[in-house]
């Protein structure tokens, strides 16, 4: 189990690397006359066209590549940029297993409070905090907690779990932040795992650790996205 867990981080660590190692390579070369490297003008829509390739290559999180080859790739041609935030749109709006089109059937239908899906579902379990320059404060209380989506683009959330108890097993929320961040406020004694991968930006467990808390049995609540020029942190009120 615990390798699986450390498999992303190993993964990450490797592109990082082999990027770093290219990098040097073409300054070596360049220092020694062996390449002129102002014969090869580059920019930064190279280095995330690469990167990109490579984490989609080498990682098992395939979005994260996707999303910067496809931003160094438009920005190369600067008619076609704002086609990287359609994109971003649609995948948000319809990736997830489908829970995009069913927040959108809420915000249309009325409150979120007691509906249910198809599948019997309540609504009160999850969450979904959308917020696209601006920033809200949503406070769940659930005796059965399930996870959702927190999506910040050029805004932020702040979410309080404080109230909320987990449902047994692994509860997932996805978190994409894209120049935003999300501040997710939970009890002291919930075991977080943070699976989010940060590019130019970070994700971390900010709690206070105390010996004398012990995490609740058979139940995490594990966070997984990407972090893109942003930043986002759990943290406990008492």
């Amino acid at each position: 189990m615990e390798k699986n867990m450390e498999t992303p981080k190993l993964q990450g660590r490797v592109i990082i690397g082999l990027l770093l190692v290219i990098l040097g390579a073409l300054a070596l070369l360049h220092n020694y006359y062996i390449i002129d490297l102002y014969d090869y003008p580059l920019s930064w829509e190279y280095f995330f066209i690469v990167g990109g390739l490579l984490f989609f290559i080498l990682s098992e999180n395939k979005t994260v590549g996707i999303i910067l080859f496809t931003i160094g790739l438009f920005n190369l041609v600067p008619e076609l940029w704002p086609l990287v935030f359609v994109l971003i749109g649609l995948y948000i709006i319809l990736g997830k297993g489908g829970r995009g089109r069913n927040f959108i059937h809420r915000k249309f239908s009325g409150s979120d409070s007691g509906l249910k899906n198809a599948a019997g579902r309540d609504y009160n379990d999850y969450v979904e905090c959308v917020n696209v320059f601006g920033g809200g404060n949503k406070i769940i209380n659930s005796d059965n907690f399930k996870g959702g989506n927190i999506v910040s683009i050029f805004g932020g959330c702040e979410l309080h779990l404080n109230n909320c108890k987990l449902a047994p097993g692994n509860n997932t929320i996805e978190i994409t932040a894209i120049f935003g961040g999300s501040t997710i406020v939970v009890p002291r004694d919930w075991k977080v795992v943070i699976d989010v991968m940060p590019i130019f930006g970070g994700f971390g467990d900010k709690r206070i650790k105390d010996p004398n808390v012990s995490f609740q049995e058979g139940r995490t609540l594990h966070l997984k996205g990407l972090v893109l020029f942003g930043g986002g942190e759990v943290k406990s009120m008492y």
